[in-house]
């Protein structure tokens, strides 16, 4: 548990929003459970009832939305509704305008408690609790009594204006909503899928270790995913969902033991980061956990995305965020015009075959890195000293040069001086 801000990581693992295919009845729930080596404790209430089913695609929307708009300092975006009724693939209806506006009002009044504890057997036990919501304030136009038998719609004609939390809209900063891999939320289709996705995907990552297995407790993740009905039903739902998973090569296999209170499930994911892909992307920036998503979910691309932004802040390009847009490049290779090095996802329904043995992965240029790195602190070219000093770095200068470049504030450029001993 390295980073101790609520993130999106924490809140797929809270299981705010709930796996079930129809509205769930509790406006509070509790929720206990043990998951990757950690026990939590999740408290939630909402009076709008607590989100489900497309509530989650509308979230991750309005997350992609605001990445793109350059996330504004004001933690705030305004957007027309139909532009989020396309990305979460509903119509234009006044029913599903009914559907957006009921979505976003449980995702604005949603609020919950987490504790999370781990450790204990060879090292002390820590616990950590934290208490959030995902929006501040939101705002609404309202069309009333234009078609009686469906109900409230948002205004067709008005803006969505969403503000975020000031910590959640750092954390889509950071990059940490794009863990989520969105050419496989879009394949999953059943909102049941997509929830049960996201909780794994989050639960699977300590630090920046990407667990290859995870064991829980039946009875308790049923409740941790938010399915409130019978046992035999929201076994049925899961199971459902094992099988798309399984199918579109993200779970290997579930393993289904015990009876009773005992009965557990052991899912075993299909796809391993690769550590020197990880170390690249730290290297830039990345964090820990979305460089080893990543990794594991698009091995073939992570290089060819490095290039190619370099080679675009090569050539004058300033972006906001470094390690943004890295991600970014690997989710997007057509964006960033670059091929990656194997095909992609085996195709739909099929095990991946065997890979033919291929040519080592080239390397990243560390020193290039700095380079870029350095750029972008001076927002200028670096000095023909400087560039001949780094030229002349050892490898273990070069590594710490990146570590110094990565801290924030005046501290970073008067550690590179240091390091290089020369102006910049």
């Amino acid at each position: 548990m390295d980073d101790p801000r609520i993130s999106e990581l924490d809140l797929a693992r809270a299981g705010i929003v709930s796996a079930s295919q129809s509205a769930p009845r509790e406006r509070e729930w509790l929720a206990q459970f043990e998951a990757n080596g950690v026990r939590y404790a999740v408290s939630g209430h909402s009076h709008r009832g607590r989100p489900y089913g497309v509530d989650g695609d509308i979230l991750l929307a309005l997350q992609t939305l605001f990445f793109k708009a350059g996330c504004p300092d004001s933690n705030r975006i305004r957007l027309p509704p139909a532009l989020l009724l396309g990305m979460v693939n509903l119509s234009r209806s006044g029913k599903d305008y009914v559907r957006l506006r009921e979505g976003l009002l449980r995702l604005a009044s949603v609020r919950w408690e987490m504790s999370a504890s781990w450790g204990g057997i060879e090292s002390r036990r820590e616990s950590r609790t934290t208490s959030t919501g995902i929006i501040s304030d939101l705002w609404l136009d309202d069309d009333v009594g234009t078609e009686d038998f469906v109900g409230v719609q948002v205004s067709a004609d008005s803006l969505v204006d969403v503000a975020f939390t000031i910590t959640f809209a750092s954390l889509i900063r950071d990059g940490l909503y794009q863990i989520l891999d969105g050419d496989l939320m879009a394949r999953l289709g059943s909102s049941p899928s997509r929830a049960l996705y996201r909780a794994l995907a989050a639960h699977r990552i300590r630090g920046d270790h990407l667990a290859q297995a995870m064991r829980v407790n039946l009875r308790e993740w049923i409740v941790a995913c938010g399915l409130s009905e019978r046992t035999d039903a929201a076994l049925r739902t899961l199971e459902a969902s094992h099988e798309r998973l399984i199918n579109e090569g993200y779970l290997e296999l579930v393993e289904d033991e015990g009876r009773g209170a005992h009965r557990t499930l052991t899912y075993r994911f299909r796809a391993a980061a690769h550590p020197e892909q990880v170390r690249e992307l730290t290297l830039r920036g990345v964090v820990p956990a979305v460089a080893a998503s990543v990794s594991a979910d698009h091995p073939e691309r992570v290089m060819p995305a490095l290039r190619a932004v370099e080679q675009r802040v090569q050539g004058g390009w300033k972006p906001r965020s470094l390690s943004a847009a890295i991600v970014d490049a690997i989710k997007n290779p057509e964006k960033w015009e670059y091929a990656p090095q194997t095909p992609l996802k085996p195709p739909k329904g099929k095990r991946a075959a065997p890979r033919p043995a291929e040519a080592p992965e080239a390397p990243a240029d560390p020193r290039g890195a700095a380079q870029v790195m350095l750029k972008l602190k001076l927002k200028r070219d670096p000095s023909p000293l400087a560039l001949d000093a780094l030229k002349a770095l050892s490898p273990e200068g070069v590594t710490a040069l990146t570590a110094a470049l990565k801290r924030p504030g005046p501290d970073a450029l008067e550690l590179a001086v240091g390091i290089l001993g020369t102006p910049l």
